[in-house]
């Protein structure tokens, strides 16, 4: 009996409350290292560094199995005069956007927190306490994004400037501002404080979490496919005959070098192979409630 409800005892505390803060780093078409753009972690430059915070609630679903609900603001970025490798270089381009997060993800515990003696005694054997919970985290959920555009005074919204020719003639769709995110990963945990107290007062953990979040969609920095006005049955005619304004010529092509059209062949702007991705490192502080008293009857 005793054993049996030592392994129950996960049961009497289920549900935890989390508060976190982190950094975030955009893996798209914009910036990057000073090569040739490839996917994923390859491309990952540190000045583009931004911040994110949000709110998480976890549930215990069996002894080494949780889900938690995520809701992230998240800020990424990317910037073409971050990298030095040429072509990028030349293009000029530029991007800043918010991006709301609701994510639901499952959890596997890897290694378990050990207890034992907590502090080192003489003559006493016996393992001391391995407060550190490590475990891998995959889940999916869905992200508002609204990629912003740097003229040198002001960040302009770039949806609705079209700046690739979206709904014009031989041009793509207009991209929406809401897409499928995959985030996975790995955690660790720490336990803060414990025994008696934390039974009438609830317990305290900290957690970090490194993650890459996959998307589903190409344009959370505007950038995915060729210049509009090249190679793609409006050669002649180019941004200016397509009637773009000032404003979506210079977001369109800040280098000037492929406004007027004239180009047989397409001019690659991006990449549409390859969809965006953002990586998280957060920082969390968990609070798991006290389990309730039952009434007692009394006698």
């Amino acid at each position: 009996m005793p054993i049996f409800s030592q392994a129950q005892k996960w049961k009497r505390q289920r549900v935890e409350y989390s508060f976190g803060v982190g950094a975030t780093n955009f893996l798209g078409d914009l910036g990057g290292r000073n090569q040739k753009g490839t996917d994923g972690f390859m491309d990952f430059e540190i000045k583009a560094t931004r911040y994110a915070a949000g709110f998480g609630y976890r549930y215990q679903l069996a002894k080494d199995w949780f889900i938690k609900g995520n809701l992230y603001y998240v800020m990424v970025s990317g910037n073409d005069n971050l990298t030095e490798q040429p072509a990028r270089a030349n293009r000029q381009l530029n991007f800043k956007s918010n991006i709301v997060e609701l994510s639901a993800q499952a959890e596997y515990m890897i290694i378990k927190q050990k207890s034992g003696h907590l502090y080192r005694l003489r003559g006493v054997r016996g393992k001391s306490w391995f407060r550190f919970e490590v475990y891998a985290l995959g889940g999916l959920g869905l992200i508002w994004f609204d990629p912003r555009g740097d003229n040198g005074s002001e960040h302009v919204r770039l949806a609705p400037l079209n700046t690739e020719g979206q709904g014009l003639p031989g041009g793509p769709d207009d991209y929406k501002g809401l897409t499928m995110v995959m985030p996975y990963g790995l955690g660790i945990r720490r336990a803060l404080g414990g025994g008696a107290r934390s039974r009438h007062f609830g317990s305290w953990t900290i957690a970090l979490e490194l993650t890459m979040r996959k998307t589903f969609s190409d344009y959370i920095d505007d950038v995915s496919d060729v210049y509009y006005g090249t190679g793609n049955g409006s050669e002649s005619t180019g941004v200016v005959g397509a009637g773009y304004t000032d404003e979506q010529i210079f977001f369109s092509d800040p280098s000037g070098h492929y406004v007027n059209g004239g180009y047989g062949e397409p001019q690659q702007r991006g990449d549409k192979t390859d969809n965006d991705a953002y990586m998280m490192g957060i920082i969390s502080i968990n609070y798991k409630p006290a389990r309730r008293k039952r009434n007692l009857p009394k006698f």
